[in-house]
């Protein structure tokens, strides 16, 4: 039988990865402002000054003091920092179908490093059911592909960004015995908002505070990085921390190729694109796949 604290787990990880998926509407209207790293400089400086605040209120409870920080420094750079330049430099000089097939690898990636570094291992069953959601996730990606550019550097940097996202999954689950999901959280945004800021002083300087100035006085702009700020960043890591504290990295990586589907019925909705049976079909394949590799994970445990 599946354990109450797994299954919360399992419930987390789905909706970080929903809040995730979107993300990339609200990513789209922020870039409509701003470039696309000084977007992640500011997202990722109001999330850290909002989690300092949390924990300066008492609202989370952040105690890093005698504690051995390095491993949870790695994670933090590997994850969001070098995830997203890696993610967004591949996404722009790739196709859409190619960047969303490649990460979608990101489980079988996790699934590989877990039973090296974890030993969690994925049965057979899983790993076919992790092969099914990747095969939705592809295939969601080249239907709505709209470019068919394809570059080998884009390849390379979009396969770093899958290495990154799975170091990240693995240590994530690995300092949860020491660290609070809020604690994870506060690193990360701490080393992303340094990070990221550095890089815009080094790419833009004295204009990225030009750009600041004009983006941070549109009502629009602002109100797309408090979402991609607060709940894409603040709340959905505090779910994704908290998923792998309660289940295996198997299973709440696997929920990652939801994020596709997501961010389709966002383009949907909101900015009017068209989504057809073959797309349907796709996102079914996802749900299975993610349903498969649970349930089979929870059913070798009981």
């Amino acid at each position: 039988m599946i354990k109450d604290k797994e299954k919360m787990g399992i419930l987390a990880a789905f909706a970080a990865n929903v809040i995730f998926g979107m993300s990339n509407y609200f990513s789209v209207v922020s870039l409509k402002y701003a470039q696309p790293m000084a977007v992640l400089a500011v997202r990722f400086t109001v999330s850290f000054l909002i989690m300092v605040l949390l924990g300066v209120f008492g609202l989370v409870k952040i105690d890093l003091k005698g504690k051995k920080l390095h491993g949870l420094i790695l994670m933090s750079i590997a994850q969001p920092f070098l995830y997203f330049i890696c993610e967004l430099y591949g996404i722009s000089i790739t196709s859409s179908a190619m960047s969303g097939v490649i990460i979608a690898m990101t489980p079988v990636a996790v699934i590989f490093l877990s039973r090296v570094f974890l030993e969690e291992k994925a049965n057979i069953r899983q790993m076919i059911f992790a092969a099914v959601s990747i095969a939705g996730a592809a295939g969601v990606s080249l239907l709505n592909d709209s470019n068919g550019k394809s570059n080998a550097v884009g390849i390379a940097v979009l396969i770093a960004a899958v290495f990154f996202a799975a170091i990240f999954n693995i240590l994530s689950r690995k300092e949860s015995k020491n660290f609070s999901p809020a604690e994870r959280v506060y690193v990360m945004f701490g080393v992303s908002c340094i990070g990221f800021n550095m890089v815009c002083l080094g790419m833009y300087g004295k204009e990225y505070f030009n750009m600041l100035s004009i983006s941070l006085i549109n009502a629009e702009f602002i109100f797309s990085v408090l979402y991609l700020s607060v709940i894409s960043s603040i709340v959905a890591f505090l779910l994704y921390n908290y998923a792998t504290t309660k289940a295996d990295v198997i299973k709440t990586s696997s929920f990652s190729n939801i994020i596709p589907v997501v961010s389709v019925l966002m383009g949907v909705t909101l900015l009017k694109e068209d989504f057809n049976y073959k797309q349907i079909i796709c996102a079914i394949f996802i749900v299975l796949g993610v349903w498969g590799v649970n349930f089979f994970g929870i059913k070798d445990k009981g």
